[in-house]
């Protein structure tokens, strides 16, 4: 009895819990870290093409000050509110290094991916009567599942490297990532070259023991998006980090991320700056093999 009682609070925090910052539908500034000094910002082409080829962090960070200088005269463009999400996230997760500084470049990436959502009016009516993005997701449509993947990508690292053991006070947010997953699943399932399979997949694998942890779901969803892009770097190279660590697979995660850094990191499947970095953490968590098994 005492054990049930303890479940049922712990679950009552779980879904209590929120993250604490203005949201991106309100129109409040989003701060970025300081970017780059001196010179004219890009011009938004000349942003797109650095961040396509972009192989250092300096590289993304001139992209980033060209987007936000464009931003200035087109605040309403969801293409370029999504071009700003992602490059947060991308920054924050290849190159940022402190958890306090991950935690400013995801935060901008999914207020980004928040103001971009609300350019949907539907969307923006109802998550100002107070509707969570989970439900509010619904309204929108195909257009708009890149936003949803960045917005799901960026509260998903967020929440796994920079919360710690708060992750139990801000459970809800994950359950909200479903509900956008669930919704994007039903609209175009295939999006991103196995990216939301990938997403689901993660998503059984992170719950908690006893909260939802479905290992079995998680193979599935990471199998599909394999084999939805045999070619996508991300599929293999989260398979491997996330699944066969858990559970305790050491030759596939071998096998996974040794195909990983054997593939030129030019795809289809995903931008050369994202693929660059899935390469280098695969050799860096390959050479942990020992520790991890």
């Amino acid at each position: 009895m005492i054990r049930v009682i303890a479940v049922v609070a712990v679950a009552a925090v779980l879904l209590s819990g929120c993250m604490t910052w203005s949201p991106g539908w309100e129109n409040q500034p989003i701060r970025s870290p300081e970017l780059i000094n001196g010179g004219p910002a890009l011009s938004r082409a000349a942003a797109d093409a650095e961040l396509a080829q972009a192989r250092e962090a300096m590289a993304v960070r001139k992209a980033i000050a060209g987007y936000t200088a464009a931003l200035e005269d087109s605040p309403g463009d969801a293409e370029l509110l999504d071009d700003l999400a992602d490059a947060h996230i991308l920054y924050g997760a290849a190159w940022a290094r402190s958890t306090r500084e991950k935690a400013v470049w995801y935060r901008a990436g999914i207020r980004y991916a928040e103001r971009s959502m609300a350019t949907n009016e539907r969307f923006r009516k109802r998550v100002q009567a107070g509707a969570g993005i989970g439900d509010a997701a619904t309204e929108l449509g195909p257009h708009q599942v890149r936003t949803m993947l960045l917005w799901v990508t960026g509260v998903s690292y967020y929440f796994k490297e920079c919360l710690g053991v708060r992750q139990v006070l801000h459970f809800r947010w994950m359950l909200q990532t479903r509900e956008v997953m669930e919704h994007m699943l039903a609209v175009d399932p295939e999006f991103g070259s196995g990216a939301v399979l990938f997403s689901l997949g993660i998503y059984h694998l992170a719950l908690p023991p006893g909260a939802g942890r479905d290992l079995d779901r998680s193979r599935e969803f990471l199998d599909k998006a394999v084999a939805v892009s045999p070619t996508s770097l991300l599929t293999r190279w989260g398979r491997a980090k996330y699944f066969h660590v858990m559970t305790g697979d050491r030759e596939a995660f071998r096998r996974d991320l040794e195909w990983v850094i054997a593939q030129p990191p030019q795809t289809p499947d995903n931008t050369l700056a994202w693929n660059l970095y899935f390469q280098r953490d695969a050799r860096e968590t390959l050479a942990r093999i020992d520790r991890l098994f």
